[in-house]
This record gives structure tokens, C-alpha cells and sequence, in this order.
């Protein structure tokens, strides 16, 4: 089978293969079996996107606090007797 790609995207191909030392045809075969894979549902999509995570990482960090006046070793300690 051909596949013609844009001189763009040929271009592009070249040069992975070019920094991964592999020929573009076993990039193609990798990227179709991942597309595969994605569309099998052996690998899911991202729920979110990085800075929607970022986002819930900083509300969460907000109701994970220490206590007021309390420091990481009282934390530590705390039920130690």
C-alpha cells in the first residue's frame, strides 16, 4: 500500500525517523496501531485536559491544608505517644 502525505508532513516524518533512528515506514506502522488501539478502546483518551487538571491540583491543594498553626511535624506526630 502507498500512502502520499502532504511534503509537510513527509518532511516531518523524516526528520522522527531521522532522531529516533527507525525508517518512517515503522513510524507509520506503530502510529496505525495506536490509532487502532484508541479506537478499540484498549487506550482511552485524556479525561482532561493538562490545564484542567492543573486547575483541580491547585482546588485541591486548597481543601488539603494544614490547620492553622499547625506544622508538618505536629502533623507527623499527631497520635504518637
Amino acid at each position: 500500500m502507498e500512502i502520499r502525505l502532504p511534503p509537510d508532513q513527509e518532511a516531518h516524518l523524516s526528520a522522527v525517523g531521522a532522531d529516533t533512528g527507525r525508517s518512517s515506514d515503522e513510524l507509520v506502522q506503530e502510529a496505525v496501531a495506536l490509532w487502532q488501539d484508541r479506537q478499540s478502546g484498549r487506550i482511552s483518551k485524556p479525561k482532561h485536559t493538562p490545564a484542567e487538571a492543573a486547575a483541580r491540583l491547585r482546588e485541591l491543594r486548597k481543601v488539603n491544608s494544614r490547620p492553622e498553626g499547625e506544622t508538618l511535624k505536629d502533623l507527623i506526630n499527631y497520635g504518637r505517644a
